[in-house]
């Protein structure tokens, strides 16, 4: 089976077949969104208030990077409510 990666634009999704060895580097805003449960609404606020994981915009395209999605958690993540995320 072929892995499958989401193109969104202008809010159609179209599947577009990637090989069965390729290692996806970055996701886009919607698949973001579908990850951590938010909206896309959410993500581009944390974009303009310099919140949430560094991305790359490549023309009207944003993409977040797998590893800097992966530093982002890494950086959020605590093991109570009492504690801080950010620091």
């Amino acid at each position: 089976m072929r892995n499958q990666d989401l193109s969104v634009q202008s809010g159609q999704s179209r599947p577009r077949p990637q090989p069965d060895n390729a290692t996806r580097l970055a996701i886009d805003e919607n698949e973001l969104a579908i990850r951590w449960t938010l909206s896309v609404k959410t993500l581009r606020r944390w974009r303009q208030n310099h919140q949430g994981p560094v991305f790359c915009k490549l023309g009207s395209r944003v993409r977040y990077q797998i590893a800097a999605i992966e530093a982002f958690e890494r950086q959020v993540a605590r093991f109570s409510t009492f504690a801080r995320a950010y620091q």
